[in-house]
Formats: C-alpha cells, structure tokens, sequence
C-alpha cells in the first residue's frame, strides 16, 4: 500500500515537469516566431530603402534633364527683347513649306512687323520670307523703308544675313514652343498660334 502510494505521489509531481517542460517548449516556439517576424521586417526594410533611392535618383536625373538646356544657353525673353530693341539693325524671318503655313503665318508675322516698326524704322528690319519647298527667299536689301524691291535668292544666303545680326525666326509646327537665346527668338508654332500671334503682345 505504502509502495501505491509513492507511486501516485511520483506521478502527481511528474505532471508539473511536464507542464513546465511544455510551457518551455512554448516559449521557445514564441521566441522564434517573435525573431522570424522582426527578421522578416528588417528583410522588408531592405527593397523599401532600395525604392526610396530609385526614386531620389530618378527625381535628381529628372531635375539634371531639366537644367541642362538653361546651362546650355536658354535665356529669359526680356534678356532677348533688350538686344532686339537696342540693335541697330534686326531681322524677321518666316519660313513656310506651304501655302496654306505661309496664309497662316503671315498673319502673324504682319502682326510682329507693325509692333517692331513702332520703335525703330522701318528701313532698318530686314524681312525674309523662306520657301522650304524650294529653298529660295525673299526679302528687300533695303529692308522695308522706303521702296521696297524684292530681291530672290537661295535661303541659305538669308539665314546668313540674320543670323548675323538680332532676328525672330517665325516657323510653322503642329506643337507650340519657342527657343530663346540673347540674340535670336525661334518661334514654332501651328495655326491658333499664329492667328493670335502671342509673341507680337509681348514684343510691344
């Protein structure tokens, strides 16, 4: 009976070790689910901080695209217009590759004329007129004062005479833009542009 007894007892207090030994296990269990979770968000740190510099790369590339043409000569356009109206002599060239480019552009460039003639005379705004189609130009030697005799010649010969000297450059586009340097104004523009002819307001 004593021996039933201790044999009980023995079995009785065996079952806390268990419980213990199982309480450890479990806490084992927790440990390295708790260290696979903070190792798996450090993993996931690594492609975030990877993103987050792709994309300050990427906004620095974008911000170097955008400044290079400012360094590589782009001026603002009253630094343009000062050199235009302090020239002593300046040009206008329209150039058209047909004629419906040449009916809207003259509107516009009739516009630009009236504005530059304004401020300074006339004989000293020299007019060409580019035909891309067949390369020739027209324009007056004299320029418009006075009488105005038309003068043909290849187109080349033109744009020599104004790039030598402060000009607008009237040019037909489907899109809008202008180039800007301290001499000369590159204008490309479609046929709403040329209708209301911007540029001829900001000349004035």
């Amino acid at each position: 009976m004593p021996e039933a007894n201790r044999k009980r007892s023995a079995a009785k207090s065996s079952k806390p070790q268990d419980a213990q030994v199982r309480s450890a296990a479990t806490s084992k269990k927790q440990s390295a689910s708790a260290a696979g979770a903070k190792a798996a968000q450090k993993s996931g740190k690594g492609p975030n901080i990877l993103i987050i510099i792709a994309i300050i790369a990427a906004a620095a590339i974008i911000g170097v695209i955008i400044m290079v043409p400012q360094l590589l000569g782009s001026v603002p356009f009253s630094t343009f217009k000062s050199t235009f109206q302090s020239a002593s002599r300046v040009s206008v060239v329209a150039t058209y590759a047909n004629t419906s480019q040449y009916t809207a552009e003259s509107q516009c460039f009739s516009s630009i004329i009236q504005v530059v003639a304004h401020s300074r005379k006339a004989s000293t705004i020299d007019f060409f007129i580019i035909n891309q189609a067949n390369d020739t130009c027209t324009y007056s030697s004299t320029g418009l004062g006075g009488s105005v005799t038309p003068v043909t010649a290849n187109s080349s010969h033109c744009i020599s005479i104004a790039a030598s000297e402060p000009g607008i450059f009237l040019n037909y586009s489907d899109s809008n833009y202008t180039r800007v340097t301290t001499s000369h104004l590159y204008v490309y523009a479609n046929g709403a542009y040329m209708d209301q002819c911007p540029i001829a307001v900001e000349l004035s």
